[in-house]
């Protein structure tokens, strides 16, 4: 065994490895079971190559850095590193250059950011810069670049001390954001500290943690890191709503406050505002209702800002607009949806005419196949009276003449005598006597119907469709500043613009959410308009009118059209929105907005399914029975123009 071993050399691998303890198991196949189910080979494989799982879940990060000052700005231009473990370095470099075209630059930085949030599920931003001028102008550039969403997370390094921050604070309590202040003195530490949402000018910021390179990160434990700060609002602010309060969802009362302007303050009872009251209590905030000069709910204009409530909140001046909106495409470009409360369906509401008699009701005790079947049955017995007797080989049959049998059973029919029957065969009386009986049971059958029908009113409908409206001499009423309107004035063709083309005629109409109530009162109640709304609102003026009166004096068209999703609204990008959402959904989920639906409005199903007949006793009138007169007048005219032509073929003769 002396001397030098002989060098070799041996490919090493996974395989080869395996390939060794399988020799030295002695049983090959129950060695290659025992090293997978141990996670020995799972193990060979990433030991066997150096940082397999490195780029296997990058992280998306961004790390901005500047060098900007007041004295010297110089811009260098805009670099992109695009790390394979999918960090992304953005550095503006400002040394002598103009401050305009550093803050065009900066924008430049701005967008090609704001398309890495776009294109990542998740972002963090990183900005490191002592100059207070470049941190104001990143806050104002990456707010107008949409970069400021709450699944952006920020990270703002600085040395600069709190009191030269206070144009930052505002970004950082509506962002997701911790802010990192680097000191010195007595020796090098860091200040992890959290802004929270609707902090007031004098308190602090949270602190969250700090760092010293002898103890590392020590957290502080009164908030994790990147906090979710908007779940519960821990400042309790006090906020903005916009609400139209003479909407028909919306029931108002005034209470006693003494914090109030005039002492005085307004609550709104409605199953939104309900909700609304549980996500400020479960969210700590308190709030005020806001109403829009114009009382309308919001209509782009064409400059492109918006009316209403949806233009209060585009310009945010409230911090949620109570609504609900229906969610649209245009919408959604200048405000931000609540997760949906409703689904909402658009129908019509229409006066229920007065109770009429059909004047062909005489027509009605028997359906159509008894009418025909009693046609039949007396063409049958005419057809046996009239050819039977034929077959007879005696001429007793000819002392009674076909045409008074004939008459016999007509006679029988209409509940007059009958000729004597003396001389008639018995076969021939069992056939009378049998037709007598089947027409006597339908004869009082009718007359127990007629009576019945007489005493019935009927209640037109003819309002089911748009169509209808097109064709029925109506008047079409819509409320200015909703989608409805807009849907029916950007259409080009179809139903819609057949609709607004009415307007030509005199038959299309606009009003305000005040006039609503007198516009159901007067000319939907009077039958010669109806009106187009949401399908929760249809139903709760229906019941509050039966609560009133008693009465069903409005119904719903069938068809339903301008189907949407319905939700409160907020400030672009606003985190509030987000949080909101989340207690919506919980109380959704548990049926609880249903529940406050239903119960909200009394008698709430009671006209959706009104009788189209109603039984009444007065006098008939003539415009009751001029079907009957109209058969009368035929009939004298089908015997006069007989008796002429009698009289022609007896001067023939």
């Amino acid at each position: 065994m002396g001397g030098h071993m002989p060098r070799t050399i041996q490919l090493v691998s996974p395989e080869v490895v395996g390939k060794d303890m399988q020799v030295t198991t002695g049983e090959p196949e129950q060695g290659i079971i025992t090293v997978r189910e141990a996670g020995i080979y799972d193990h060979w494989i990433r030991s066997y190559t150096p940082n397999m799982t490195t780029c296997l879940n990058p992280p998306t990060t961004m790390a901005v850095r500047s060098s900007l000052s007041l004295s010297s700005i110089w811009f260098g231009g805009v670099s992109e590193v695009a790390a394979p473990w999918g960090v992304g370095v953005f550095k503006v470099a400002a040394r002598g250059q103009d401050a305009n075209m550093t803050r065009t630059q900066l924008s430049q930085v701005i967008s090609q950011a704001g398309f890495i949030r776009k294109t990542s599920r998740s972002m963090t931003v990183v900005v490191v810069s002592d100059d207070p001028a470049f941190l104001a102008a990143f806050a104002e550039w990456s707010s107008k670049g949409r970069l400021q969403v709450w699944s952006t997370r920020f990270l703002v390094l600085t040395r600069l001390p709190l009191t030269r921050l206070s144009h930052l604070r505002g970004t950082l309590g509506k962002t997701n954001s911790m802010l990192i202040i680097i000191t010195h003195e007595p020796s090098l530490r860091c200040s992890v500290l959290v802004e929270l949402p609707y902090n007031s000018g004098d308190s602090q910021p949270q602190k969250v943690a700090w760092w010293t390179p002898s103890r590392g990160l020590a957290p502080t434990f009164l908030l994790p890191l990147f906090p979710d700060k908007f779940y519960t609002l821990a400042t309790g602010p006090h906020l903005l709503v916009a609400v139209v309060r003479l909407s028909v969802f919306n029931k108002t009362k005034v209470v006693d406050d003494p914090d109030a302007p005039g002492g005085k303050r307004v609550i709104i009872l409605s199953p939104r505002a309900t909700m609304l009251e549980t996500v400020s209590d479960a969210m700590n905030f308190t709030y005020d209702y806001v109403t829009p000069a114009d009382r309308a709910w919001g209509l782009e204009q064409p400059d492109g800002s918006w009316t209403g409530m949806i233009g209060m909140t585009m310009r945010q001046e409230v911090d949620i607009s109570l609504g609900l909106f229906d969610i649209t495409a245009a919408r959604a470009k200048v405000v931000d949806f609540t997760f949906p409360v409703d689904i909402m369906y658009n129908r019509m509401l229409v006066g229920r005419g007065k109770p009429e008699v059909n004047p062909w009701s005489f027509l009605l005790p028997l359906s159509p196949h008894v009418w025909a079947a009693l046609l039949m049955a007396l063409v049958g017995v005419l057809a046996v009276m009239t050819i039977f007797p034929s077959c007879l080989q005696t001429q007793a049959h000819h002392y009674t003449g076909l045409m008074v049998k004939a008459s016999s059973c007509i006679r029988v029919l209409l509940q007059q005598d009958v000729s004597p029957v003396r001389t008639w065969w018995v076969w021939e009386r069992v056939v009378l006597g049998v037709w007598m009986l089947t027409t006597m049971v339908l004869t009082r059958s009718y007359a127990g119907n007629l009576v019945s029908l007489l005493a019935v009113r009927h209640i037109p409908m003819p309002i089911q469709s748009l169509r209808d409206v097109v064709d029925y001499p109506i008047t079409f009423l819509v409320q200015k500043g909703t989608v409805q309107l807009y849907t029916i004035q950007m259409a080009e063709s179809g139903v819609f613009r057949d609709i607004y083309n009415l307007q030509k005629e005199g038959r299309f109409q606009t009003f305000t959410a005040s006039e609503l109530a007198e516009n159901l009162d007067v000319k939907v109640r009077r039958g010669d308009h109806t009106l187009i709304n949401v399908e929760e609102v249809i139903k709760m003026k229906m019941a509050q009118d039966f609560s009133v009166t008693g009465k069903c004096d409005f119904y719903l068209a069938r068809e339903e059209f301008l189907t949407s999703m319905a939700a409160m609204a907020g400030p672009k990008d606003s985190p509030l929105i987000n949080a909101v959402s989340r207690r919506i959904i919980s109380v959704i989920e548990a049926g609880i907005y249903n529940h406050w639906l239903n119960s909200y409005t009394p008698n709430m199903t009671t006209c959706l399914n009104p009788p189209t007949t109603m039984a009444v006793r007065s006098p008939l009138s003539l415009s009751n029975i001029w079907g009957t007169l109209v058969v009368y007048v035929a009939g004298l005219a089908i015997s006069f123009h007989v008796f002429w032509l009698e009289l022609v073929y007896s001067h023939l003769r």
